[in-house]
Formats: structure tokens, C-alpha cells, sequence
């Protein structure tokens, strides 16, 4: 980024600067005709390029070993990150030798180049993990490990600035006649600017070392499978297994191994392990053939507690039930997400106490979901033809009792003559507004669609 320019000013304007009170308007129009008469020369040096960034130090490799009583060495040293490269020297300006003789203006110098910035040091790579069986604890201090962190490489330097233009002629005088008068100009040339130095890279972060797992057996542990994802026709078929090795966080491994060794001083301890199987039973009225492609997912915790999480799309009521180490996940209800806020406005007929709006379900899925509505219904004076500001006001909001809403399969009416609303509000002729705001839910899932209608009863 280039920065502003300062120049010479005139020798005639120097002493103008001294006085104290406010500068006439003479003056500022001279400044100003003075700025405007500078011009340029030479072309500006281009920039240098930004050094890359060093790449990260490979981290060190992980390793599993029993702890049997004799000495052993173990490095796991992660790799030192690479140095920042440099930033490249910007360039000096150029055509610095066309500086102009006796012009009747001053004269600006071109600027160097900026140097490039300095990439940053690579970070470097972690230490390896290690796993140790033993089955005596004293063991342990046989083995020792060296599992520290690569070195963060250095930053890279940044690029020297370019040189600026330098003025061959510093100040020259003019001779202006006219009429037989003449009078003499002075003008000034001001040196162009070294560019500045880039900025250094930052050093890269060292890698941290590398943690221990320990485990108080010699057999290999189990392979867990703490969850699985299977379409819904497998959880019908069969029980499927869920398995999960569990481990506690501690301090002091340095304590407990050989002396000198090099490891993050938390680590984890085995403690035993958990299992389960979890299954799905449907005793929806509906088929689950519609859903078989679906994938549920099951999953067991640290507690031994198992669980199915349905995918956002499928819609799931149902408990659980635990026999031995299997747990059952009943449905006893099921819609897909997207079908439960398909509804519409039906027909929308009567006025006083038969007005009647009726609500479609075009997805045909009633019959599974809780529905409710909820009714904000407004009125008009007046002819919005006729008045653009008409306002309308509200004179019924709330939840519409379950004696005001009956359904046909999928066709809901609402007896909205029955509100309690005063019947010149309801009578022929009146102008309304109705917002509809519908809840479906079925289990734990929930999820609301909104109705407008505007019109005259």
C-alpha cells in the first residue's frame, strides 16, 4: 500500500506558516493551486511478493507394546515444521532519469516498492501416542518414551523496500515575461520514497507430545462399536450390537515410567468395558414399508444406557423397553417430517353462527398426528377499495376449543360462527382478516404452519 506523499512547499510560502490567526482565503486558494501544480515522474516500483508459509512437521508414529520387564525405548518424535520463506525485495522505481528541466510546476519522485512479507514458520508435528499393556504396574518404569513435539519453523523475513526516484534538480527558477514585465518562479523537485521493509513471519508453534493409554491386562482389547447407522428394516430383523471400551483421564505418567521420559503427563486408564443390543419392534397401524429405507442409529453411553436417534426426515412415537441386555425401541406411531405441515385452506362459507372455514390435509396424515389451531381473527370497517389505511382490528385471539373443530379424515371444519365474538363482526358483509396458526405433533417431534385468508364474509 503506497502512503500519502508530504512535499516541499515553495520558499515564497514558508513564512506564511509563522503567523497565529486564522489564514485568509488568499492564502488557502494559494495552497491549493500549489498542491494541484505538483506532477510526477518516474513510475513506482512494483511490490515483492509474499513469502509462503513453511509446511508443518509430520507428526510422530503412534505404538503398541506390552510391558513385560525389560527395557525398552520408545520415539515417537513428531517432525520439525519447515521455515517461513523470505519475502521478496520490492522492486526500486523506475525511469527515474525523465525528470523534466525547467517545468513551470513542482516536481514529485516515484516510490520504491514495498518489501514482501515474511511467511510464516511451519508448525511442527505432534508426538506419537502410546499404548502400553502390563499386568505389574513396576513394569511401566522400564519403558521409557520420547514422544515430544516437532520444532516450529522460523518465520521468514521480510523483503527490503525498493529505492524511490531521486531528483537530479532540486529547485530551478522560471522567468515569465510579459508586457515588458517579468518576474521570476521558483520551483521544487521532492525525492520519491524507499519502500518499507515486510513484515517478519511468525515462528510456528511447536507439536505437542504425544499421549499414553494404559491398560491392566495382557489380551488385546475388544473392538467397540459405540453406534451404528442401519436402515430401519435391519433394526426389524435383528437386535443389533453396541459395544463401548471405557477410559479415565489421570495425571502422573511421568511418575510411572522410565525417568526422563518425554509425554504429556495426562493420560488415560482402561476400566472395563460395556455391551448391548438394541432392536426395533413396530406396533404402529400403519405399515413400516414406506419408511424401510430410513436409517435410525443406535448408540450406547458410558453408563451402559442405549438409545435409538430417528433420522430428522421420520416422525417416531414409541418407548423403550429393557429385557436383559436388550433394549426394544416399540413405534407405536410414524410419519415422514415433510407430510405433517402439508395443510390448505378449504372451502370458507357462511357468515354469523354457520360461518364455517375448513382445513385440508393434503398429505392424508391426520389420522397419526395431535393437531391444534390457534386463531387470531380480525375485522374492518369499511371498504379497503375504497380506504387504503384501513385498520383492521383484532377480535378474537387464542387456541380454538376442541368443541369448535371436527374432522372428516382429512378434512377439518372449523365452526368459527360459535367464537365469542359479537355477531355484527360475523354478520355479511364484513371484511376479514384470519391468521391460522397450526401445530402438529406426534411423540416428541413438533412443528407449526401458518394459514392467511383475507376477504368479506
Amino acid at each position: 500500500m503506497k502512503r500519502t506523499l508530504s512535499y516541499v512547499l515553495p520558499l515564497t510560502l514558508l513564512p506564511m506558516l509563522a503567523v497565529t490567526t486564522p489564514l485568509p482565503r488568499q492564502f488557502a486558494c494559494t495552497l491549493s493551486a500549489w498542491a494541484s501544480s505538483v506532477r510526477s515522474f518516474g513510475h513506482d516500483g512494483s511490490d515483492g511478493f509474499d513469502g509462503q508459509t513453511g509446511r508443518a512437521g509430520t507428526p510422530g508414529p503412534n505404538q503398541t507394546i506390552r510391558a513385560e520387564g525389560q527395557p525398552r525405548q520408545l520415539f515417537l518424535v513428531g517432525g520439525d515444521g519447515d521455515n517461513g520463506r523470505d519475502g521478496g525485495r520490492g522492486d526500486r522505481a523506475q525511469n527515474c532519469r525523465s525528470q523534466p528541466r525547467n517545468v513551470r510546476h513542482d516536481l514529485q519522485a516515484a516510490d520504491g516498492g514495498e518489501g514482501g512479507d515474511g511467511g510464516d514458520g511451519g508448525v511442527g508435528g505432534n508426538g506419537g501416542n502410546t499404548t502400553i499393556y502390563y499386568s505389574t504396574r513396576a513394569d511401566l518404569r522400564q519403558i521409557y518414551v520420547d514422544a515430544r513435539g516437532g520444532r516450529g519453523g522460523l518465520g521468514g523475513r521480510g523483503g527490503e523496500g525498493g529505492e524511490g526516484c531521486r531528483c537530479r534538480y532540486r529547485d530551478w527558477e522560471v522567468e515569465t515575461c510579459s508586457n515588458g514585465t517579468c518576474t521570476t518562479e521558483r520551483f521544487f523537485c521532492e525525492d520519491g520514497e524507499d519502500g518499507y521493509y515486510g513484515r517478519s513471519g511468525d515462528p510456528g508453534r511447536d507439536g505437542q507430545a504425544g499421549a499414553v493409554s494404559l491398560i491392566n491386562q495382557t489380551d488385546s482389547l475388544l473392538p467397540e462399536t459405540p453406534s451404528q447407522t442401519q436402515s430401519l428394516d435391519v433394526f426389524l430383523q435383528r437386535p443389533v450390537d453396541l459395544s463401548r471400551n471405557l477410559w479415565e483421564q489421570r495425571s502422573g505418567v511421568l511418575a510411572l515410567l522410565a525417568p526422563g521420559s518425554i509425554v504429556a503427563d495426562t493420560y488415560r486408564e482402561y476400566v472395563g468395558r460395556v455391551e448391548g443390543q438394541v432392536q426395533i419392534q413396530w406396533e404402529a397401524s400403519r405399515s413400516p414399508n414406506a419408511f424401510l429405507g430410513l436409517a435410525p442409529t443406535a448408540s450406547i453411553q458410558a453408563d451402559g444406557r442405549t438409545q435409538v436417534n430417528f433420522p430428522e426426515q421420520l416422525w417416531v412415537a414409541g418407548d423403550y423397553q429393557q429385557v436383559d441386555a436388550v433394549t426394544t425401541f416399540v413405534v407405536t406411531g410414524a410419519v415422514r417430517a415433510d407430510d405433517a405441515t402439508r395443510l390448505a385452506w378449504g372451502t370458507i362459507r357462511g357468515r354469523s353462527t354457520d360461518f364455517v372455514a375448513a382445513v385440508i390435509d393434503r398429505a392424508g396424515e391426520s389420522e397419526y398426528l395431535n393437531t391444534t389451531f390457534h386463531l387470531t381473527y380480525r375485522t374492518a370497517n369499511g371498504d379497503p377499495r375504497d380506504d387504503r389505511r384501513l385498520r383492521y382490528t383484532t377480535r378474537y385471539e387464542g387456541t380454538l376449543p376442541a368443541d369448535l373443530v371436527t374432522r372428516d379424515n382429512d378434512r377439518f371444519e372449523l365452526a368459527l360462527g360459535r367464537l365469542p365474538v359479537s355477531g355484527r363482526h360475523l354478520q355479511g358483509g364484513t371484511y376479514v382478516q384470519m391468521e391460522l396458526t397450526i401445530q402438529r405433533s406426534l411423540g416428541s417431534n413438533s412443528a407449526t404452519q401458518t394459514l392467511t385468508w383475507q376477504g368479506q364474509l
